[in-house]
């Protein structure tokens, strides 16, 4: 690792701790925490400083495996695994709000400050970089990428779908999800009121990272089998929750279109080869190659940029450059 990489990890630490919570006197109480004293938890920095990370490493042609895959597995264990432990420097680490749950949950029952704090940090690293948040920090994607390195290290053969398809599924489900909210087909009664579900608590795969044990056998099937399935579909499909279930991904799809960084081709050096086609494991190559405004997600995995032999896909601020 070079001399940024570490000197920026090794401040992690010191934001962790200062998120273990100080005691309370008996008796007093808390008001709400703000927006922005929501914002400068340990959690969302900690968020901030990673992305910041992956985007220097990326300009500057710095990423490497070695480095690439510390990051994802701390960002599955600070964002996925460490809320479930009971230490109180991960007390602020805690999986709730999930980001399908603030996509969801906000339109359901309001933009509360948990959600709105979290949807505004997903934003500002989309915008920074394409998906900087879903590629890099979000634990869910973290594994899924982890797994496609690991089932091209031991020569699994992947399928690359088409991204219509995908596409169609993602939108489809956040329609259904619309009109099953709006019409409280799916939902439960609490004090006399009928309180509408989201049919993405059903394929929420988010869920799996909690690890806490629920009543009954159905109980558990709904909340690991999302998690389960998305783990072996991720060894032959890459990052299936992503493309085909996430109503987040489907939002940040939207907003990597005008992301300020991105991968980018210079048309001079290109000789239209296909080895970034065949390397990538996504389907936004192709549409990289021909200038295309709307791509399919990127997920900002570094493959194409650094398996071009002529260096002619770089991190870039236009989508062309042709001299």
């Amino acid at each position: 690792m070079n001399k940024l990489t570490l000197t920026i990890l090794s401040l992690l630490p010191v934001t962790i701790l200062q998120g273990a919570p100080l005691p309370q006197g008996q008796g007093s109480q808390q008001m709400p925490p703000s927006f922005i004293e929501y914002l400068l938890r340990p959690k969302f920095i900690v968020m901030l400083v990673i992305g910041i990370l992956v985007l220097v490493l990326l300009l500057t042609r710095s990423m490497k495996n070695s480095i690439k895959i510390p990051i994802l597995l701390l960002s599955t264990f600070l964002f996925g695994i460490a809320g479930n432990l009971n230490i109180n420097a991960f007390s602020s680490f805690s999986m709730h709000p999930s980001p399908v749950c603030a996509a969801t949950k906000s339109i359901l029952y309001g933009f509360r400050t948990p959600m709105v704090v979290t949807l505004v940090v997903i934003s500002l690293l989309t915008l920074v970089g394409p998906k900087l948040f879903c590629g890099w920090i979000c634990p869910l994607g973290a594994i899924q990428e982890l797994i496609a390195m690991l089932a091209d290290r031991l020569k699994i053969k992947r399928k690359k779908f088409n991204f219509s398809i995908s596409q169609g599924i993602r939108v489809g489900l956040f329609i259904l999800f619309i009109f099953l909210s709006g019409t409280a087909l799916i939902h439960v009664v609490r004090g006399g009121r009928v309180i509408p579900v989201s049919i993405y608590d059903y394929v929420n795969a988010f869920h799996g990272l909690e690890f806490g044990i629920q009543n009954t056998l159905l109980d558990n099937i709904i909340h690991f089998l999302p998690f389960i399935l998305t783990v072996g579909l991720a060894f032959v499909l890459y990052r299936p929750f992503c493309y085909y279930v996430c109503p987040l991904g489907l939002f940040t799809h939207v907003l990597e279109q005008v992301a300020r960084f991105r991968v980018s081709l210079k048309k001079s050096k290109c000789n239209d080869c296909p080895v970034c086609i065949e390397k990538s494991p996504c389907p936004t190559v192709p549409d990289i190659l021909k200038g295309s405004t709307l791509r399919p997600d990127c997920f900002s995995c570094n493959i194409c940029v650094k398996t071009c032999p002529r260096d002619a896909l770089v991190w870039g601020i236009k989508r062309v450059y042709r001299d």
